[in-house]
């Protein structure tokens, strides 16, 4: 009778963490976590931790640096940006935890044709089945206003979903379902996925 006990008690626990002990973990979600020891960045997957990039930005310019990070239960999205002289770009990544696979890539918005460019990364947010959502936004000197663009991408897609001058926030991924609103107080706009 113990031994039923003590499996039953085991069944339902936790899985056991995937981070160092010496890690701060930053995100959880399932067994996947995001965690940094020092200003490195990590996820993890059981067994398997694979590194995705730096917190602060490396040196020579331009310095290099992962911005934003979102966690599912087996993916992991970056915001990797390079800060240069009049410059700033961003670029995102959609990571396997469980192969520790680079998937997908994409520049965080179309490009900026002017110089003296920023592209950054607003929001972002990854789901269970691979999809990676992110509001990026263009602007650069001589711009009157930035350009705002929905982004979805897989590991064989990248889909702008939508862009324009009016911000862009509220930015919300589901299975089955990726939604977002034109301004603070504009209507919610929604598309299925897969897109």
């Amino acid at each position: 009778m113990i031994v039923p006990l003590a499996l039953a008690a085991t069944a339902g626990a936790a899985p056991a963490s995937c981070v160092p002990a010496a890690a701060k973990t930053l995100r959880a979600s399932g067994a996947a976590r995001i965690y940094s020891e020092g200003s490195v960045l990590y996820g993890c997957l059981g067994a398997r931790r694979t590194r995705l990039g730096t917190l602060r930005g490396t040196v020579p310019f331009p310095a290099t640096r992962i911005a934003r990070y979102t966690l599912s239960s087996r993916y992991a999205g970056i915001d990797t940006v390079q800060m240069g002289v009049d410059t700033f770009s961003s670029t995102v990544s959609l990571v396997d935890l469980r192969t520790g696979a680079r998937i997908a890539t994409a520049p965080a918005t179309t490009p900026e044709s002017r110089p003296e460019s920023f592209i950054s990364v607003t929001s972002m947010a990854v789901n269970a089945t691979g999809t990676l959502a992110w509001i990026g936004e263009r602007s650069a000197i001589g711009v009157s206003s930035p350009t705002y663009e929905l982004h979805a991408l897989t590991a064989g897609r990248n889909v702008v979903v939508s862009a324009g001058t009016i911000p862009l926030v509220a930015l919300r991924l589901e299975e089955k379902k990726l939604s977002w609103r034109e301004g603070s107080g504009g209507p919610h706009e929604s598309v299925p996925l897969p897109l």
